[in-house]
């Protein structure tokens, strides 16, 4: 039982570092290349929804979908300055919540491995 514990805290450990270190480097990311990004969603916006997507998709949806896009990036352009300037204290408060979340996750397992070892294994009867 202690062996599965640990198993499945070692499990949650990996799965939450992998978590952090994809959301920290895509930060990273985003605040290196501010600029491309707007001009990428711009162009995204602007494309026009192909008659075969009109089928499955419905195009006052595609209109809606559109606005709200348009609204995003305006609203980014307006604060790009001290947008992709905090993007830069994201990551080191993620890696920091992440030592946080793995302090607590050890915490709970030890707390778990000293309550299974108090926990009597059934007597017999024969």
């Amino acid at each position: 039982m202690k062996l599965l514990l640990w198993g499945v805290t070692l499990f949650v450990a990996v799965l939450w570092t992998l978590l952090v270190a994809l959301t920290a480097s895509v930060v990273n990311w985003l605040a290196g290349s501010g600029a491309p990004v707007i001009g990428a969603a711009q162009q995204v916006a602007e494309w026009p929804l192909p008659a075969w997507a009109s089928l499955w998709i419905d195009p006052a949806m595609v209109d809606g979908l559109r606005a709200m896009l348009t609204w995003s990036i305006d609203f980014v352009v307006n604060y790009a300055p001290w947008l992709f300037s905090a993007l830069g204290w994201v990551a080191p408060v993620l890696w920091a919540l992440w030592g946080l979340g793995m302090v607590v996750l050890l915490l709970l397992a030890t707390v778990g491995q000293v309550l299974l070892g108090r926990v009597k294994p059934p007597t017999r009867q024969i």
